[in-house]
């Protein structure tokens, strides 16, 4: 269109500034804007979710407040602003009960009435959109981070524009500049007089209050590095000067936003640059230069209208194969009906055959059973002549294995007192003469087998946690030819919370690991590290020795793989190094 305003992107985000709740709604908090970051907004839903169930437990007014205002953000990303207005709301009814005079909680009101401001600004609203902005600068003034206040200020100022609230654009803009300065942020600066420079347009200020401010700034500019605060700038400062008909410079600050690196990365603004740019050579009369800019915007519109019917085309194929997976799905839903009702009816045919032999199979079994009583009293009377003997033939039988037993009983007592007696008098007798190897493979062999047999008993998690076993192992395990070491990271991390059965394969892989390093590799320094790297856990098991060319591969390798499966998690082996990475949310 002629004569268009050039574009200015106005990036007016929620802001999620997070408080600093108790140690585990803070974790799950941090969750959440991890997976919000990486666009994984129903993941960061979930994970907030949770944090606010146990903020909710702890009673934490303020860790409330925070997660329903990071709550609000979520949605609103993903277009649910209904919702997010709700959870705003919840935030709201928290923020009565907060203490002014704390700085935690002053910046978490002000955040809740800055993203309160954007969303009814989102939908349409803009009284309350204005009536939260201001509210959320007067906040800001109450507190002492400035960064803090310097944002607030540059994004309301935005709100106040959009609905011509100049003078508190005005206000806010100024103590937003003095601010950064102050903090020597001049991105921060760029950004907010930008802003300043729009509203000086926007309210017909001076041309010599303008141009003042356009020197200042293009010095300011010099100092910048970052490309989109630098577009935004140059956008405005084109829009200013195309209006004001200064074509000449107008050139210049065009052909300044062609020349930002990586503005090829954004076509669809050096499209916006060039279909108003031939319009100031227009004006200037430099013919060939405005039909040269007008072909370079004519192939960027081609490109971007290409790019865009091949994303309408994906989305059509995509709403096809859906519709085409809903009809297979509805289709084999009837299969299945069918076939159920099928089985039913067998199922029916089934049961009456079943009672019919049944019914059957009774009137055998009532006369089978009166064919077994009648045999049954014959079979009492043989009974009792079998009785009889039994009785007289167990008798018999019972003298004879009384006299073996007696007999066999003489004979192990002789053994014992000829054999077994002689040889420990015989070892009494020589124990005094016995040297001291002697007596050190005795108390080594007695040591060996407790060692062993405390191995191979699995420890108890109940009482204990899987640190506190490991320190002991280490300094079991620790002897003057091998030091073995256990690092636990964070140092005040609560290692009761891991499951016991997780406990016990970490804890049967160390002991693999290990042994086969001292057995193998002689070792002077084995090193055990276990760190929480959420939403994992890793351990690394590290030593100086060297594997001998020779060795061969057991099964101790195999079983720690199968561990290591069996957590669903991943093992990596090197020469003097293996790290093992175990997802603990799954």
């Amino acid at each position: 269109m002629k004569n268009r305003l050039f574009i200015l992107l106005w990036c007016i985000p929620g802001f999620l500034f997070s408080v600093t709740p108790k140690p585990d709604v803070e974790k799950l908090t941090e969750t959440a804007d991890t997976y919000y970051q990486a666009g994984k907004v129903d993941s960061a839903l979930w994970a907030i979710e949770q944090a606010l169930q146990l903020a909710m437990t702890e009673k934490d007014t303020c860790a409330m407040m925070s997660c329903y205002t990071s709550q609000g953000v979520y949605l609103r990303s993903s277009g649910k602003l209904t919702e997010a207005i709700a959870a705003y709301d919840k935030a709201l009814q928290y923020a009565p009960l907060l203490s002014g005079n704390n700085e935690e909680n002053l910046q978490a009101i002000t955040t809740l009435y800055n993203n309160l401001a954007t969303v009814y600004l989102d939908m349409k609203n803009p009284a309350q959109a204005v009536k939260y902005a201001l509210d959320a600068v007067k906040q800001a003034d109450k507190c002492q981070d400035k960064s803090f206040r310097t944002q607030i200020y540059t994004v309301c100022s935005s709100i106040f524009i959009t609905q011509e609230e100049y003078e508190a654009a005005k206000t806010y803009l100024s103590k937003a500049i003095a601010l950064s300065q102050q903090l020597q942020q001049p991105e921060t600066e760029l950004g907010a007089r930008t802003y300043y420079l729009l509203t000086l347009f926007r309210t017909q200020a001076s041309a010599s209050e303008i141009q003042k401010l356009v020197e200042q700034t293009n010095a300011l500019a010099a100092k910048v590095n970052s490309t989109m605060a630098l577009v935004n700038y140059y956008q405005v400062l084109f829009y200013v000067q195309q209006t004001r008909k200064e074509w000449k410079a107008a050139t210049q600050t065009a052909q300044k936003i062609l020349q930002l690196p990586g503005i090829e990365n954004y076509p669809f603004l050096q499209y916006d640059v060039y279909n108003n740019l031939h319009l100031v050579y227009k004006e200037l009369s430099e013919f060939p230069q405005a039909y040269h800019t007008l072909e370079l915007a004519k192939a960027l519109s081609d490109s971007l209208f290409v790019q865009e019917k091949s994303r309408q085309l994906e989305e059509l194929s995509v709403k096809y194969e859906t519709q085409k997976k809903e009809l297979e799905y509805q289709k084999l839903q009837e299969k299945r009906q069918k076939e159920k009702q099928n089985l039913q009816l067998k199922i029916t045919f089934l049961l009456i055959l079943m009672a019919i032999m049944a019914f059957v199979s009774l009137y055998f079994i009532q006369k089978q059973k009166l064919r077994i009583e009648r045999q049954k009293r014959e079979a009492e009377a043989q009974k009792r002549e079998f009785e009889t003997l039994q009785r007289d033939t167990e008798r018999n039988a019972t003298r004879a294995y009384l006299k073996e037993l007696e007999k066999e009983r003489n004979r192990l007592a002789k053994e014992l007192h000829d054999g077994v007696c002689n040889d420990l008098y015989a070892l009494e007798m020589n124990a005094s003469t016995l040297n001291e190897s002697w007596k050190e493979l005795l108390r080594t062999s007695r040591e060996n087998i407790r060692r062993v047999s405390h191995e191979l008993l699995p420890p108890t998690f109940q009482e204990t946690t899987l640190k506190q076993v490991l320190q002991n192992y280490a300094e079991r395990m620790t002897s003057a030819s091998c030091k073995v070491t256990l690092t636990t990271l964070p140092e005040e991390c609560d290692w009761s919370v891991l499951p016991e059965t997780y406990c016990l394969n970490i804890y049967r892989i160390i002991q693999e690991a290990t042994g086969n390093a001292l057995k193998h590799a002689f070792p002077t320094e084995i090193h055990l590290t276990l760190e929480w790297k959420l939403p994992n856990l890793e351990l690394t098991i590290s030593h100086n020795g060297k594997f001998s060319s020779t060795s061969e591969k057991g099964i101790g390798l195999q079983t720690m793989k199968e561990r290591v499966m069996a957590m669903k998690g991943h093992i990596s082996v090197e020469a003097e190094k293996i790290q093992i990475i175990i997802p603990l949310f799954l």
